[in-house]
């Protein structure tokens, strides 16, 4: 009869072990990463401004229980004006915000993963020409998608997105087309 407790402790031993790799699997991970690319003004900004650079940053958290992750990044980057009737206009347009998107990959667990993301945030917009600097700071909004590749313990990414700064009379709209990587577990 002394067994019982003896097969009582296996037992349970056996269940927190299993439990606790449940758990660790359900853990949230989080994931770090940077990227650069060319920035594509479009609309109205096309029209006043060539196609530029810009550096992401971004912080990207995947909780189990929710088929999306959350995405926080920030951009900065910085076109230059076109030329007006074969004359140069020096200055530029720089840009520089965040936003908090919702990440949904297409299959999850392959090895290469398609993903489609969304979200809202603030962006500053400045435009310099001589004699004159205009800026404003306003909410912005983006949509697009990408794929992701696993390599090893990071991930290569390709993505192009469209963003669009509402601003005082009109919005500034631009597609940055981002290279990077993201390391986490």
């Amino acid at each position: 009869m002394t067994d019982i407790p003896v097969k009582k402790t296996g037992f349970l031993a056996v269940c927190c072990t299993a439990l606790a790799g449940i758990a660790a699997a359900q853990a949230p991970s989080v994931h770090v990463g940077l990227g650069g690319g060319a920035t594509a003004p479009v609309g109205d900004y096309k029209d006043a401004d060539k196609i530029g650079w810009h550096g992401l940053g971004m912080v990207q958290l995947a909780l189990p229980a929710l088929p999306v992750e959350i995405r926080v990044d920030g951009l900065y980057g910085r076109t230059t004006h076109k030329d007006i009737s074969g004359t140069a206009v020096p200055g530029s347009t720089k840009l520089y915000g965040g936003l908090a998107n919702v990440v949904y990959s297409i299959g999850p667990g392959m090895m290469m993963r398609p993903y489609v993301l969304g979200g809202i945030g603030i962006y500053h917009v400045t435009v310099d020409v001589p004699g004159t600097t205009g800026d404003e700071t306003r909410f912005a909004f983006g949509v697009g998608g990408g794929v992701s590749v696993g390599v090893g313990r990071a991930r290569l990414f390709v993505e192009g997105r469209f963003v669009s700064v509402r601003e005082s009379g009109g919005s500034t709209s631009f597609v940055p087309f981002t290279a990077g990587v993201t390391f986490g577990k």
